[in-house]
């Protein structure tokens, strides 16, 4: 780890959307993978996949969670990140956050479920400043009125920590539906709801949304990813995991 002082209020911002569900997974470890290797900066990243595709938690089974069928019917892929949690549909309508933090910068950090909490609640409390009064139910979901409207995982390194989150904003929950079997780890809260009952859209404008989502650890300079992204270890990534089908399919 870099011997330089970093809070967890100092990131870089980088605002990249890569063209497959594969490589912007894959891009999300590589930023932890490398400031774990070679110390910071600390990273807030926001994209938005162009296409519909599925993303499998790390230990999820393809066969319980998706119809895949219908996945392949439409076109739309199945990949797996390297960190915990539930399914989500990404694509249109879907913005991913996700924060690169090293884990000596706050004491919450240290633990699985107050790193969740930490982090979940200052998205929480940056929504709630310019939109309506969301709050943080279950084991790190985001939600109105008892609905949830994004989910989110973690993925911890010896000095640092990966968590990410999918906010809904405008992707159609009939895609959901199609796509996602019912899991079967639900939070006590879900009450066995299904997907059109149980999940929905935060409704915040794509702008106002990702403003929120800014103020929450405001940046202190724009990542350049030509330079800073190593195109070296992503492509490793993809090789070895994320677009290597023997890894996604492993469950």
């Amino acid at each position: 780890m870099s011997s330089a002082i970093i809070t967890s209020d100092e990131v870089a911002l980088l605002e990249l959307s890569l063209p497959t569900a594969a490589e912007n997974v894959a891009l999300d470890e590589a930023l932890l993978v490398a400031a774990d290797e070679h110390g910071g900066p600390a990273v807030m990243r926001i994209w938005e996949q162009p296409d519909f595709a599925v993303v499998l938690g790390a230990s999820r089974r393809i066969a319980d969670e998706v119809w895949v069928d219908r996945c392949r019917e439409d076109g739309a892929p199945i990949v797996r990140r390297a960190s915990g949690g539930g399914t989500v549909v990404i694509g249109p309508g879907a913005l991913n956050v996700a924060l690169v933090l090293p884990i000596a910068a706050h004491p919450a950090l240290g633990a699985v479920d107050s790193a969740q909490s930490y982090i979940l609640n200052r998205l929480a409390a940056a929504i709630r400043a310019r939109g309506p009064a969301v709050e943080v139910l279950g084991s790190g979901d985001l939600t109105l009125e008892g609905r949830k409207f994004a989910g989110s995982a973690q993925r911890r390194l010896r000095n640092w920590i990966l968590v990410h989150a999918t906010i809904l904003y405008d992707l159609p929950i009939a895609r959901i539906c199609r796509y996602l079997r019912l899991p079967e780890r639900q939070p006590p809260y879900r009450e066995r709801r299904g997907h059109e009952d149980f999940l929905l859209n935060l409704p915040m404008h794509r702008t106002i949304l990702n403003e929120s989502i800014r103020s929450a650890w405001p940046s202190s300079h724009p990542l350049d990813a030509a330079s800073d992204v190593s195109r070296d270890l992503l492509e490793t990534l993809l090789a070895e995991k994320f677009a290597n089908r023997s890894w996604v399919e492993r469950f």
